[in-house]
Protein backbone atom coordinates (compact mmCIF):
# COMPACT_ATOMS: atom_id res chain seq x y z
CA UNK A 1 0.00 0.00 0.00
CA UNK A 2 2.34 2.27 0.95
CA UNK A 3 4.44 1.80 -2.78
CA UNK A 4 0.99 2.73 -4.07
CA UNK A 5 0.13 6.20 -2.39
CA UNK A 6 4.48 6.92 -3.33
CA UNK A 7 3.40 6.15 -7.23
CA UNK A 8 0.28 8.27 -6.73
CA UNK A 9 2.50 11.32 -5.17
CA UNK A 10 4.61 11.70 -8.18
CA UNK A 11 1.42 11.43 -10.11
CA UNK A 12 2.78 14.73 -12.45
CA UNK A 13 5.00 14.07 -15.47
CA UNK A 14 8.61 15.69 -15.97
CA UNK A 15 8.57 19.56 -16.50
CA UNK A 16 8.84 20.62 -20.35
CA UNK A 17 11.22 23.00 -21.12
CA UNK A 18 8.87 25.90 -22.41
CA UNK A 19 5.28 26.95 -22.74
CA UNK A 20 3.19 27.70 -19.66
CA UNK A 21 4.03 27.48 -15.62
CA UNK A 22 1.45 26.03 -13.67
CA UNK A 23 0.96 25.33 -10.12
CA UNK A 24 -0.68 22.09 -9.32
CA UNK A 25 -2.34 20.73 -6.09
CA UNK A 26 -3.29 16.95 -6.20
CA UNK A 27 -5.07 15.14 -2.83
CA UNK A 28 -5.40 11.64 -2.63
CA UNK A 29 -7.13 9.96 -0.57
CA UNK A 30 -5.02 7.07 0.89
CA UNK A 31 -6.25 3.71 2.54
CA UNK A 32 -6.84 5.25 5.90
CA UNK A 33 -8.79 7.68 4.84
CA UNK A 34 -6.93 11.01 5.44
CA UNK A 35 -5.65 13.05 2.02
CA UNK A 36 -2.40 13.13 0.68
CA UNK A 37 -1.80 16.81 -0.95
CA UNK A 38 1.09 17.24 -2.77
CA UNK A 39 2.09 20.49 -4.53
CA UNK A 40 4.47 21.43 -7.90
CA UNK A 41 5.07 23.46 -10.53
CA UNK A 42 5.07 22.38 -13.67
CA UNK A 43 5.69 22.91 -17.18
CA UNK A 44 3.33 22.16 -19.87
CA UNK A 45 3.06 23.20 -23.92
CA UNK A 46 1.20 25.98 -24.30
CA UNK A 47 -2.42 24.91 -24.86
CA UNK A 48 -1.24 21.22 -23.46
CA UNK A 49 -3.29 20.12 -20.37
CA UNK A 50 -5.40 17.22 -20.47
CA UNK A 51 -5.86 14.39 -18.18
CA UNK A 52 -3.20 11.66 -19.84
CA UNK A 53 -0.22 14.17 -19.66
CA UNK A 54 -1.57 15.21 -15.46
CA UNK A 55 -1.22 11.05 -15.27
CA UNK A 56 1.51 10.58 -16.89
CA UNK A 57 3.59 9.41 -13.77
CA UNK A 58 0.84 6.24 -14.06
CA UNK A 59 2.55 5.16 -16.77
CA UNK A 60 1.73 4.56 -20.20
CA UNK A 61 -1.92 5.63 -20.37
CA UNK A 62 -4.22 4.95 -23.22
CA UNK A 63 -8.20 6.43 -23.46
CA UNK A 64 -10.68 3.98 -23.49
CA UNK A 65 -12.97 6.64 -23.79
CA UNK A 66 -13.13 10.09 -23.57
CA UNK A 67 -16.46 12.33 -23.84
CA UNK A 68 -16.60 16.14 -24.76
CA UNK A 69 -13.08 18.50 -24.74
CA UNK A 70 -11.04 20.13 -22.64
CA UNK A 71 -13.48 22.72 -21.22
CA UNK A 72 -15.20 19.83 -19.95
CA UNK A 73 -14.66 16.17 -19.86
CA UNK A 74 -15.22 13.04 -18.83
CA UNK A 75 -12.84 10.23 -19.45
CA UNK A 76 -11.44 6.14 -19.06
CA UNK A 77 -7.92 5.09 -19.31
CA UNK A 78 -6.28 1.78 -18.23
CA UNK A 79 -2.75 2.66 -17.39
CA UNK A 80 0.29 0.13 -17.26
CA UNK A 81 3.36 0.76 -15.31
CA UNK A 82 6.31 -1.98 -15.85
CA UNK A 83 7.53 -3.10 -13.15
CA UNK A 84 5.31 -3.39 -10.81
CA UNK A 85 3.99 -6.50 -9.41
CA UNK A 86 1.61 -8.54 -12.17
CA UNK A 87 -1.65 -7.97 -10.17
CA UNK A 88 -1.07 -3.85 -10.06
CA UNK A 89 0.82 -3.14 -13.10
CA UNK A 90 -2.39 -2.22 -14.90
CA UNK A 91 -4.65 0.02 -13.60
CA UNK A 92 -8.28 1.99 -14.88
CA UNK A 93 -8.82 5.51 -14.04
CA UNK A 94 -12.12 6.80 -13.94
CA UNK A 95 -12.89 10.76 -14.02
CA UNK A 96 -13.67 14.42 -15.22
CA UNK A 97 -11.56 17.05 -16.42
CA UNK A 98 -12.25 20.79 -16.77
CA UNK A 99 -10.38 23.25 -18.57
CA UNK A 100 -11.54 27.25 -17.75
CA UNK A 101 -8.97 29.97 -19.34
CA UNK A 102 -6.20 29.50 -16.77
CA UNK A 103 -7.96 26.95 -14.35
CA UNK A 104 -7.74 23.16 -14.79
CA UNK A 105 -9.76 21.01 -12.35
CA UNK A 106 -9.75 17.01 -12.10
CA UNK A 107 -11.77 14.32 -10.48
CA UNK A 108 -10.32 10.98 -11.08
CA UNK A 109 -10.68 7.30 -9.34
CA UNK A 110 -8.16 4.78 -9.54
CA UNK A 111 -8.48 1.20 -9.47
CA UNK A 112 -6.14 -1.86 -9.33
CA UNK A 113 -6.51 -5.67 -9.19
CA UNK A 114 -7.07 -6.80 -5.64
CA UNK A 115 -5.38 -9.91 -5.73
CA UNK A 116 -2.95 -9.39 -2.05
CA UNK A 117 -5.96 -7.78 -0.73
CA UNK A 118 -8.66 -9.62 1.33
CA UNK A 119 -11.46 -7.29 -0.05
CA UNK A 120 -10.95 -7.35 -3.96
CA UNK A 121 -9.76 -4.34 -6.04
CA UNK A 122 -8.10 -1.43 -4.61
CA UNK A 123 -9.20 2.08 -4.95
CA UNK A 124 -7.85 5.56 -4.55
CA UNK A 125 -9.99 8.70 -5.16
CA UNK A 126 -8.37 12.12 -6.25
CA UNK A 127 -8.59 15.53 -7.36
CA UNK A 128 -6.42 17.78 -9.05
CA UNK A 129 -6.46 21.52 -8.82
CA UNK A 130 -3.87 23.94 -11.27
CA UNK A 131 -4.16 27.40 -12.29
CA UNK A 132 -1.59 29.00 -14.79
CA UNK A 133 1.14 31.27 -12.89
CA UNK A 134 3.27 32.29 -15.75
CA UNK A 135 5.29 31.34 -18.62
CA UNK A 136 7.97 28.83 -17.89
CA UNK A 137 11.79 29.89 -17.34
CA UNK A 138 14.11 28.35 -19.89
CA UNK A 139 16.96 27.07 -17.72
Amino acid sequence: MKAICLLLLVIMPAPAIAGDLWEVVSTSVGPDGKPQPYTQNICFPNGGMDPSQMLGGLGNCTFDQKNGNASAMTFSMTCKTPGMAADLESMKVVGDARLNGDRFDMRYTITMGGNQQPGGDFKMAGSLEAHKVGPCSEH
